[in-house]
């Protein structure tokens, strides 16, 4: 998978600068955060529990899940990327991995989010990804309550 270690050097590349320019935009962009708090309420209203923001960049969208009250921590494929994370949100919990194989046991989470990130992953490896987000989350709660495990 060369596009793994293409995509973790390019944003290995561009960490300071991307985070820079992101470290505003969920109050600038006031529909994306509503977003995030709508995610917030959700993940609260099932009863809780940790959630994964998988592609977390820099960490900001994991911060403010945080804010929010919810047991967030961060994932993401590039090391600079999670540097920038633990220095700057030195409160979470930030591990460098990949969302094609997810470290995390099965059923361990109430919610996964991927703001941003999915769109980098190339078609063919999609639903790869997307059985990781169901591996890991809780069954029984939810949207996807009642879909069969494979």
């Amino acid at each position: 998978m060369t596009w793994l270690t293409d995509a973790r050097n390019a944003y290995d590349a561009i960490a300071a600068g991307y985070a820079e320019e992101t470290r505003d935009l969920l109050d600038r962009l006031l529909h994306v955060r509503a977003g995030v708090v709508l995610f917030a309420d959700l993940v609260r209203a099932i009863g809780g529990g940790s959630v994964a923001d998988v592609g977390c960049g820099p960490g900001h969208t994991t911060a403010l899940l945080r804010e929010l009250g919810v047991d967030a921590f961060g994932i993401d494929l590039s090391p600079a990327m999670i540097e920038i994370a633990r220095r700057e949100h030195p409160g979470a919990r930030f591990e460098v991995g990949s969302m094609t194989d997810l470290e995390l046991a099965d059923d361990s989470v109430a919610g996964v989010l991927a703001w941003w990130s999915l769109i980098y992953i190339p078609d063919e490896a999609v639903p790869g990804v997307l059985r990781q987000f169901h591996r890991v989350l809780r069954p029984g709660r939810g949207p996807g309550r009642g879909i069969p495990r494979r």
